[in-house]
């Protein structure tokens, strides 16, 4: 049994207050009505949850407060599962900040390196001397060392000036070490939720208009051509749906598993609404009016924390091609017993470079695309505010095909598994 499909139901249900029917949680979650049926069944057995059946032969579920409890019953092998994920972060951590451990490491190597060599020009290359290598490691060295492997991690103190002093006790702290992941390998897909956004958005169109929708209504969050009938399969299939032909010939999609409800769908819209004010400008949510797909960045880090990562990037590159062009050095003595080394460092420095130039072209390319499907699915949202005549024509006739919604209220039970068939029967 998919976990992340039995962890939304379980979300949705809570959000709901705890009735609810299959179509309720298929309009929260965006599953499908068949494997949100499954799971309704599955979670009601597992914790104990009630059935209750209204005249028409609907169902709803009732679930007691803490339902969600009788997993943790479970024990030992939800602590196990616990157990590998801590150890999966924790693994995942030091993977992500070794990149930075090895590019200070790499840097620092270089550095003593250019120094060593230095001091070996400077003689001559001449090792006969009973002296030893003159190398010298001063106060001044040091300073500058300092500022090379501090840079952005040494505390700032705020302009005695600057008026802004809130934002500026604001500004979040950076790390280096997970900073350098970061400029590496960017901070994973923007659009990783996307399918699960899509099927939210279109059981939402299809409960906002009352169980039946065109397919010009679903084109701006599937994406396909409104021409294509076709693209309204997976929809149909998804939430047991029909297609109807209007007298004119038009073709609507009628829905109506998914106007039975509980009536928990009324505190979530008010939960919504209250939620409404905390989202931020530019994201994309269900009241937009088509699917918006988020564009690739180079970085979620401020660009200012990747000021430093770049810096030692372009040292350690420029440094490690540097010690490679002194082997071919005749005064640069005993460097090339140090060659195995020196070609790791430039493997390591021209991969810590090129990795990102090469990320951030492909991610051009990305963004390219995504900026296109954003258009279509805008043009196709714009085409439903002005629509044509034609279109007018298909989506006033679709009004004759609108379902009723049908609500489960606790009078039009006729059978609860709260209670004694045998007692219930008496009831009535």
């Amino acid at each position: 049994m998919n976990v992340k499909e039995k962890d939304q139901v379980l979300v949705a249900i809570s959000a709901l207050g705890r009735r609810v029917t299959a179509a309720d949680v298929a309009t929260k979650t965006g599953l499908p009505l068949t494997i949100t049926t499954k799971q309704l069944n599955t979670i009601a057995s597992e914790t104990g949850g009630d059935l209750q059946v209204a005249t028409t032969g609907d169902i709803a579920y009732c679930f007691r407060p803490g339902f969600q409890s009788a997993y943790l019953a479970k024990g030992f092998k939800r602590i196990l599962g616990q157990v590998a994920s801590s150890l999966f972060k924790v693994g995942f951590y030091i993977l992500r900040i070794s990149f930075g451990v090895m590019l200070v490491v790499s840097l620092i190597t270089i550095v003593i390196l250019f120094f060593i060599v230095m001091s070996t020009l400077q003689r001559g290359g001449n090792d006969d001397d009973d002296r030893g290598p003159s190398f010298h490691f001063g106060f001044f060295d040091y300073l500058i060392l300092r500022d090379i492997f501090w840079w952005g991690s040494m505390t700032t103190q705020p302009d005695r000036y600057r008026l802004d002093e809130s934002a500026y006790r604001q500004r979040p702290k950076s790390n280096f070490f997970l900073n350098c992941f970061s400029f590496l390998f960017g901070d994973g897909d923007p659009n990783a939720h996307l399918e699960d956004r899509r099927w939210r958005s279109i059981a939402e169109v299809i409960k906002r208009q009352k169980g039946v929708v065109t397919a010009e209504q679903l084109a701006p969050y599937t994406g396909v051509n409104p021409r294509n009938e076709n693209g309204v399969l997976p929809v149909l299939v998804r939430f047991d749906g029909r297609p109807e032909v209007t007298d004119s010939g038009n073709i609507v999609y009628v829905f109506p598993s998914l106007q039975v409800s509980a009536g928990g769908q009324l505190a979530a819209k008010h939960d919504e609404d209250r939620a409404t004010s905390f989202r931020f400008v530019g994201t994309a949510s269900e009241t937009q009016p088509f699917l918006y797909e988020f564009p690739w960045k180079f970085s979620n880090t401020a660009p200012d924390a990747l000021v430093p990562v770049g810096i030692l990037a372009a040292v350690n590159f420029l440094g490690a091609w540097w010690l490679y062009f002194q082997l071919n050095n005749p005064l640069a003595t005993g460097l090339q017993s140090l060659a195995p080394l020196i070609y790791a460092l430039v493997l390591y420095g021209t991969l810590f470079v090129a990795l990102p130039a090469v990320r951030w072209l492909v991610q051009q390319v990305f963004n390219s695309r995504i900026q296109m499907r954003n258009e279509r699915a805008s043009q196709f949202a714009e085409t439903l505010v002005n629509p044509p005549a034609e279109l007018q024509t298909k989506l006033e006739e679709a009004e004759s095909f609108k379902q009723k919604e049908q609500l489960i209220s606790p009078d039009s039970v006729v059978y609860t598994t709260e209670k004694d068939a045998l007692e219930q029967e008496f009831d009535r």
